[in-house]
């Protein structure tokens, strides 16, 4: 009896422990299925000959993207469409793995979890796409990169689409380089600059730092001057503004506007190593984003070991800080939002690179939104000039050279939006060795802004 007991016991647990892992497959197969069924190993999908037909991909305004014919996948007739836009629509082997044709693949495939990839009554294989994207507008910005590193990001604040987002160096997925592997030119080409890089900020930190002071200030901000005369000493060493440029007594407006790095380096400062980093941080610097499902490179700081001389450099948007285009655009945003956070998006399918649920963070208070559009506005009006940009569009920005060393041009920067309401873009601008914030980043800024008035 002791026996028979005994296998039973083992019985019912040999039970438990199948009706246990089938329904752990099973789960998985639900939440997971589709990503098995998709991947790049399964050269049946992926071959000339496969029947799995991958849906078309748009934009806005209705321009094929994407499409299948006998097997093939085929991309936009225009070679710059197709460079411009590979790190958003994706190549034929999936090596770009935040595109869209990769993280959406089962969808373009049509992948349903009963009828798997099989073409039945019940599913109709290949899903269409519409984007949010304009192709006018990300050709104007890969054009105006002219040959350099980059990355170029704008959407529209109120609905929260992807108007131009674009990625250098890159290549045509219709003809993919031979030597993609081994020449330098297209080192990183894989890589989105958009969400997965994050470069030296140099002077687009200032706006952080401006909304410091207004936090540790509120009723005296604007009256607070430095004086500069090209350089300064702190902490034993000198900080200078870019070309040794004297620019006399500065308030936070005029220093902004002048991108005076003494002005800065003083004001972080006297506001504190602490109380900079936790501003930062409010602002979206070592906070988590994504897009859609996919994970954006952290801008980052960290102020904790920084003497004086460090705290300076970091005022102004040095020492060991980094950002993230897609992070600076976002907060650009908030900015002409009102302080108002609106989640990007690259499709109106909210299972697409879109609103996974709202996002409630705030990245500023509503009253430092209405302080920093003012001064970034008068960067524009009073400092880079309206001239740059189209007509009514009330653009308010702030430009930045971050230094990289190693002989290296800098990065150059502009981020900023549009306080109209007709034309409600935030951007973010970054060229690699570049000739300068304006000159570089700002001819961008304009290319893409007039594109889409």
């Amino acid at each position: 009896m002791k026996t028979v007991g005994f296998r039973s016991i083992v019985l019912y647990l040999l039970l438990f422990a199948f009706l246990g892992g089938t329904g752990y497959l099973v789960v998985n197969l639900f939440l997971h299925g589709n990503q098995w069924a998709m991947q790049p190993y399964n050269g049946h999908i992926y071959a000339e000959s496969s029947t799995v037909k991958m849906g078309d991909i748009k934009d806005r305004n209705g321009n094929l993207l994407a499409t299948t014919e006998d097997g093939r996948r085929l991309y936009s007739e225009s070679e710059t469409v197709r460079r411009a836009l590979m790190h958003t629509i994706g190549d034929p082997y999936g090596y770009v793995s935040t595109s869209v044709e990769y993280t959406m693949r089962s969808k373009l495939a049509g992948y349903n979890v009963i009828t798997g990839l099989n073409d039945t009554f019940l599913n109709s294989l290949g899903k269409n796409m519409e984007l949010t994207v304009d192709q006018n507008a990300c050709v104007a910005a890969y054009n105006a990169l002219d040959g350099h590193n980059g990355a170029v990001i704008v959407y529209n604040y109120k609905t929260g689409d992807i108007l131009c987002k674009v990625s250098a160096p890159t290549f045509d997925p219709s003809n993919v380089p031979e030597d993609i592997e081994t020449n330098d030119a297209y080192k990183g080409a894989y890589l989105d600059n958009t969400l997965a890089s994050s470069f030296t900020p140099g002077s687009i930190f200032k706006i952080v730092t401006a909304a410091a002071a207004m936090e540790k200030w509120p009723d005296s901000w604007m009256d607070r001057t430095y004086d500069c005369e090209g350089f300064t000493e702190i902490g034993g060493d000198t900080i200078d503004c870019l070309n040794d440029e004297a620019h006399g007594s500065q308030n936070l407006t005029s220093a902004l506007g002048n991108s005076c790095n003494v002005y800065f380096a003083h004001l972080a400062t006297d506001i504190g190593a602490q109380a900079l980093q936790k501003k930062a941080e409010e602002m979206g610097f070592n906070q988590e984003f994504t897009f859609g499902t996919v994970p954006v490179s952290k801008s980052e700081i960290d102020l904790s070991k920084a003497n004086a001389n460090e705290l300076g450099w970091a005022g102004v948007g040095q020492y060991t800080l980094t950002a993230n285009p897609y992070h600076m655009m976002v907060l650009m945003g908030a900015i002409a939002n009102g302080g108002e956070y609106v989640q990007p998006k690259l499709t109106n399918d909210l299972n697409l690179f879109g609103s996974l649920g709202k996002d409630n963070r705030t990245l500023v208070s509503a009253s430092e939104a209405a302080q920093l559009e003012s001064l970034l506005r008068n960067d524009v009006e009073s400092y880079y000039g309206d001239y740059l940009f189209p007509d009514g569009m009330n653009v308010c920005a702030k430009t930045g050279t971050g230094e990289v060393g190693e002989d290296k041009a800098p990065n150059s920067w502009m981020v900023g939006f549009c306080s109209s309401d007709a034309t409600p873009y935030a951007f973010a601008v970054l060229v690699e060795e570049g000739l300068g914030g304006i000159e570089s980043a700002g001819t961008v800024a304009a290319a893409v802004l007039s594109a889409l008035a």
